[in-house]
């Protein structure tokens, strides 16, 4: 292993950038330099340089060589909404249809499409709950350093909602729910709402061959 001399790596490495850019081409390792005392700088390097243990202080997982100011901001996927507090319990669940080709809720008229799970419970509660998919789109635009275009972030379009009452037990319809079970009946809706307004129990009946299991 290669011995350094501090003294060389002051001369021949004036600032932070330049010597963290040396180590790690030389070992791979990403050192916080900057900011830091400029002796322990260089003792860390040499360290480094030397395959010797580096202070916890020191360590980064930035590369040296990008430029952080240049870097595309992505925005964090928000939670999944969950369920609203009308749903009945998830263990009186009968029934469940994943319909995958649904009209955008942000753009209806547009050929995106979203996936929505519907499920249906003992007492005839229907829900919804549009699952996605999200989509990463660039937000803004700026000139990076080389002077070409790039966007200021990523942000999501996100059309995930909580799972949702859309027909009550009573066999009413929610406000949202009307429209949606109006376009599950519609020929655009390829008829899908007796996909999805099933009663489980009543279909396995008629295989039951143990009425005491």
């Amino acid at each position: 292993m290669a011995t350094y001399d501090i003294g060389a790596l002051k001369a021949d490495l004036p600032t932070a950038k330049e010597l963290a850019q040396f180590v790690y081409d030389k070992t791979q390792i990403a050192l916080d330099l900057v900011g830091k005392p400029k002796d322990a700088q260089y003792v860390a390097a040499k360290a480094a340089l030397e395959g010797k243990e580096v202070p916890k202080e020191f360590l980064t997982d930035q590369n040296p060589y990008i430029d952080r100011k240049e870097l595309i901001p992505h925005d964090e996927i928000k939670p999944d909404p969950g369920r609203d507090k009308d749903c009945p319990a998830e263990e009186s669940r009968v029934h469940y249809y994943l319909a995958t080709n649904m009209p955008h809720p942000f753009d209806p008229q547009s050929d995106k499409k979203v996936h929505i799970d519907f499920w249906k419970y003992e007492n005839g509660v229907v829900t919804y709950k549009i699952n996605g998919p999200l989509e990463e789109v660039a937000v803004g635009s700026r000139i990076n350093k080389f002077g070409q275009p790039q966007p200021e972030k990523f942000s999501w379009i996100d059309p995930r909602t909580p799972e949702t009452v859309l027909m009550r037990a009573d066999g009413t319809f929610t406000a949202k729910g009307r429209g949606l079970h109006t376009f599950c009946i519609s020929e655009k809706g390829a008829g899908t709402w007796p996909l999805i307004d099933k009663d489980i129990v009543s279909i396995d009946s008629k295989n039951i061959t143990d009425p005491w299991a």
